[in-house]
C-alpha cells in the first residue's frame, strides 16, 4: 500500500486502493494509514486471503470502514476456496450491519451467483435515489477467457434494468486486462439501452459519487497528496 500511494502521488488523475486482509490484528490500523497515504478504497478478496466475510475481526474492519467513508471492493464468485466462507447472499448481512457501507461487489457474481448478487443488490438499493451498493462490470464479458465469470451483455442489460443506472461501476477490478479486451468490452457496452447520464455514471459516474458524497469521505485526502 505505502509502495502504491508513493507510485501515483505525482499523477492526480489516478486514485489507489489498498489491498488488507480484515481479518489480520493490524488491519484497521493498515486501513487508516492508507487513508492517510492518500487511498481512497480497498479490495478484498475473501479467496485469495482465504477469510471468512462473516468473521467477527472482518465485521469490525467493515464498521472502521464505514466510519471512515472508504468504499471496499469484493471479489464476488467462485474463487477455488471454500464457497461458505464468501457466499454472495452472506453480503446482505453485512450490509444490514453496516447500512451506510459502500461496497461494490465485483463481476456481480459470475454466472454461478448472479442471480443471488441482484438479490443482495435488490435487497439493499433505496427505490428511486443513489444507494452505496454497487455491482462491478469487469471481466465478464470474454466467454473463453471468464469462464466462471462471463455473463454476456444481455445479463448486465437486465441487471441494470432491474436495479438502476446508479448500480453499475466498469473498470475497478482487473487493472491488468489487456488494452485491446478492454475495447472489445467497451463497444460490447456502449450498445446498452442507457440513457446518456446512464453512460457517464457506468464509465466513472458512479465511481466518482461512491468515494466523494458518503459519510467521512469529505475527510478523505485527495489522490496523490
Amino acid at each position: 500500500n505505502a509502495w502504491l500511494a508513493e507510485a501515483i502521488a505525482d499523477e492526480p488523475r489516478l486514485v489507489g486502493f489498498a489491498c488488507i486482509n480484515p481479518t489480520d490484528a493490524d488491519a484497521i490500523e493498515r486501513l487508516e494509514a492508507a487513508l492517510e497515504m492518500g487511498l481512497r478504497g480497498c479490495k478484498l478478496h475473501p479467496a485469495i486471503d482465504r477469510f471468512d466475510i462473516l468473521d467477527e475481526r472482518a465485521l469490525d474492519f467493515y464498521a472502521a470502514a464505514e466510519e471512515l467513508g472508504v468504499l471496499l471492493d469484493f471479489h464476488v464468485g467462485p474463487h477455488w476456496y471454500r464457497i461458505a466462507h464468501y457466499h454472495p447472499l452472506k453480503f446482505d448481512e453485512i450490509a444490514w450491519a453496516c447500512p451506510n457501507l459502500a461496497m461494490v461487489l465485483e463481476h456481480l457474481g459470475g454466472l454461478p451467483f448472479y442471480h443471488d448478487v441482484l438479490a443482495v443488490l435488490g435487497n439493499n438499493l433505496p427505490l428511486g435515489r443513489p444507494g452505496h451498493l454497487y455491482g462491478g462490470i469487469t471481466s465478464i464479458l470474454n466467454r473463453d477467457l471468464q469462464k466462471l465469470w462471463y455473463l454476456g451483455i444481455e445479463r448486465i442489460a437486465e441487471a441494470i434494468y432491474i436495479l438502476g443506472e446508479d448500480m453499475p461501476i466498469y473498470g475497478l477490478d482487473f487493472p491488468y486486462n489487456p488494452v485491446e479486451l478492454v475495447q472489445r468490452e467497451l463497444r460490447l457496452l456502449r450498445t446498452l439501452d442507457l440513457s446518456d447520464e446512464g453512460f457517464a455514471k457506468l464509465f466513472g459516474g458512479n465511481l466518482e459519487r461512491a468515494i466523494t458524497t458518503r459519510p467521512g469521505a469529505s475527510e478523505v485526502a485527495a489522490p496523490g497528496h
